[in-house]
């Protein structure tokens, strides 16, 4: 895992602040629109959080901030881990043109400083597609475990598996068997957004797509009780799953 973490270093730092000026806006603008209505910026998650006000969330490969800041803004003291300095850099200026304080560690998220972080949040949240990144999902969700206060619950939403045997949600990558357990190089997130000729130029990334089984059994494996999952409408076509949210307990 330790080449493909440095492979997905390099595709996420790979001109990802300007990207997140063009799609986003300016740090400013993008704080401006997570001042006026941080609730709405979570999305369908704000109904995951009863109250963030002083609640210790870590933000699972968190990005350019767009849930911790809002996050912030509702009360909540958010940590971000996420591997790449130019999601850094953009979270960290929106935060403060926001006017709230977050924590963003740059790091490998299967190499979190334990001594510092285990046991210290009420709720681990991802979202947005990350789970693809890590081809062991027993070792990640066991990692997640130990960032969690007893009690303390995950959050994790991500593409539905569905998206394995056909692209519904756009993201232009390979589909396969629904069972299939390969590893396979495919472009990141971005871009499909980029012309052609630097299109080539971005580094791939290595993804390990789940069942919804491999994804339920990863999170009781690990000691939590699932407490509920919700299947969600993909973003052009509701009438198929595009997104899902597990809810548990450690």
């Amino acid at each position: 895992m330790e080449d493909c973490s440095v492979q997905h270093k390099k595709a996420w730092e790979f001109d990802a602040y300007n990207f997140w000026v063009k799609t986003a806006g300016t740090p400013a603008e993008r704080a401006a629109k997570d001042k006026a209505d941080p609730k709405k910026m979570l999305k369908q998650h704000a109904k995951f959080f009863d109250s963030c006000e002083g609640l210790k969330i870590a933000n699972i490969c968190g990005s350019c901030g767009k849930k911790a800041i809002p996050l912030a803004l509702l009360g909540a003291d958010v940590t971000i881990f996420d591997i790449s300095e130019d999601n850094k850099k953009y979270a960290m200026e929106t935060a403060e043109a926001a006017g709230v304080s977050i924590i963003f560690e740059v790091c490998d998220i299967l190499k979190i400083d334990m001594n510092t972080y285990a046991g210290m949040f009420d709720v681990v949240y991802m979202e947005g597609g990350i789970l693809h990144y890590f081809h062991d999902i027993d070792e990640f969700m066991g990692i997640m475990y130990k960032l969690l206060k007893p009690k303390g619950k995950l959050i994790c939403s991500d593409f539905h598996p569905f998206n394995k045997i056909s692209d519904i949600l756009k993201t232009q990558q390979p589909t396969m068997s629904y069972f299939s357990t390969e590893i396979f190089d495919g472009e990141m997130a971005h871009a499909r957004f980029y012309d052609e000729e630097i299109r080539k130029q971005i580094p791939k990334c290595k993804y390990r797509k789940y069942t919804i089984s491999e994804i339920i059994n990863g999170i009781i494996g690990a000691g939590f009780t699932l407490e509920r999952f919700e299947e969600h409408p993909a973003w052009e076509d509701d009438t198929l799953p595009g997104e899902f949210t597990a809810i548990a307990i450690k």
